[in-house]
Parts: structure tokens; C-alpha cells; sequence
């Protein structure tokens, strides 16, 4: 059940995204952020879904609210399927 629940956020972003005609590419502008947090001593690996969330608020079909909901949901339920939610 809990891959399940992992997935339907996921799911949800994706369908979202195809409707949308927005990919999980990372353009120039989120590299450059991936290089300046590397710098900084920091590393930030996004996934594909969480990919997906940056780009829909950058083309504006999410809010800000929106994409941390749904990211917040996301994590949480990851954190689900592989064992690790603390409540």
C-alpha cells in the first residue's frame, strides 16, 4: 500500500506536466543553481518528479504554495515507502 501512496504524488505531477507539455529537463538556469550549491559545500540532487515541480512553477501552472504542497506531500510519502516517516 505504501508504493502506492509514494507513487500518486508522483503520478499526479506527471499527468500535471504532460498536460502542461513540461518535461523533467534541466535547463541552464537550474544547473547553474546546481553548480553554485555545490560550491557553497552543499549538494542537492533532484529527482525527476521534484524536477517536474520546478519547472510547472517556473512556466507558472503552480503556485509557490502549490509546488512546496505538493513537494511536502511527496517527501512524506517517500519517506513512507521506504520506512522512514517519523510521525
Amino acid at each position: 500500500m505504501s508504493k502506492t501512496l509514494s507513487s500518486s504524488v508522483a503520478n499526479k505531477v506527471r499527468r500535471l506536466a504532460a498536460s502542461h507539455n513540461v518535461s523533467d529537463i534541466c535547463d541552464d538556469t537550474s544547473r547553474m543553481a546546481r553548480v553554485i550549491t555545490q560550491l557553497a559545500g552543499d549538494s542537492v540532487v533532484l529527482d525527476s518528479t521534484e524536477q517536474l515541480l520546478v519547472n510547472l512553477k517556473k512556466k507558472g501552472v503552480l503556485t509557490k504554495a502549490e509546488t512546496l504542497s505538493l513537494q511536502a506531500d511527496y517527501l512524506q510519502e517517500k519517506r513512507s515507502a521506504n520506512g522512514k516517516f517519523r510521525a
